[in-house]
């Protein structure tokens, strides 16, 4: 359900896309230290909108540091690096373990409990030390999954559950601040779910899998995504952003959009 919230690194101009780059890599930095390397497989650029957002609303700013990573031996890397940096290594790496859980439970998957296995121990200590955020998402995945299984059609249901858990991750306070940021990652995942409903609805239909699409006339998934998108836009400009304002609204304005059209391209050609 993730992987359309990246960049379109041709708006970027060449420094913001080195920032861009050095955030990507700082989180993966973070994922590999006093972690199992497996962990770094969880990796996603989706993640670096979170840590973009939770530190220009936070006012916190990056340090660089420089140094080489197991993939690119021979180059030198600049990891830019805070604490949300941090924060957003352990939700990765939730959000893995949950969703592992989660296929263990409902379909007895061996690849998943194996995965499950790997990623508990160091799942229970980021639960520990953000026990809001892990239990709203092993919760929502648990009423996703019951969704599912219910065959619920109504789309705005399972959206909103994705979203619930979308904006807890983001809300990192109780204060007016955190009500803002639940409010902003609530609409970014009800975005989500269906942008990732609309690009699987036709290998979902052929393979009889749960979409809560299938009964929505196809013509109607471009204006609904323009709704929740716009929803997210007016949620966002309510953040008070002090930096990064253009690589954020970048990757909202139009970087999503240019993951829906790539997927719509590739389907055609299938």
């Amino acid at each position: 359900m993730f992987g359309y919230i990246v960049a379109n690194p041709e708006k970027l101009n060449s420094e913001q896309r080195a920032r861009y780059k050095g955030l990507y890599c700082g989180l993966c930095k973070k994922l590999g230290e006093n972690r199992a390397k497996i962990n770094k497989m969880t990796l996603t650029y989706d993640l670096v909108l979170l840590i973009l957002v939770l530190s220009s609303v936070e006012n916190e700013e990056y340090a660089a540091v420089e140094g080489k990573c197991m993939l690119h031996p021979l180059e030198k890397k600049i990891f830019l690096v805070n604490s949300k940096t941090e924060f957003a290594a352990d939700m990765n790496i939730a959000l893995a373990y949950y969703k592992f859980l989660d296929d263990w439970k409902d379909d007895k998957s061996y690849s998943a409990f194996v995965n499950m296995q790997i990623f508990k121990k160091e799942t229970e200590r980021i639960a520990e030390k953000y026990p809001v955020q892990c239990e709203a998402i092993r919760l929502c995945l648990d009423r996703l999954s019951e969704a599912e299984k219910a065959n619920v059609l109504n789309p705005d249901i399972p959206a909103d559950i994705f979203g619930e858990l979308m904006g807890k991750i983001f809300s990192v306070s109780s204060d007016e601040k955190g009500e803002r940021l639940f409010n902003f990652g609530k609409a970014l995942g009800k975005y989500i779910y269906i942008l990732d409903a609309v690009l699987d609805v036709r290998e979902d239909i052929k393979k009889q899998r749960y979409n809560p699409l299938i009964r929505t006339p196809s013509e109607m998934y471009g204006e609904i995504l323009d709704m929740l998108m716009a929803d997210c836009v007016e949620k966002y400009n309510e953040l008070e952003i002090t930096q990064d304002s253009e690589i954020i609204e970048n990757i909202l304005f139009s970087g999503v959009w240019t993951q829906y059209e790539a997927a719509l391209r590739r389907r055609k050609k299938k």
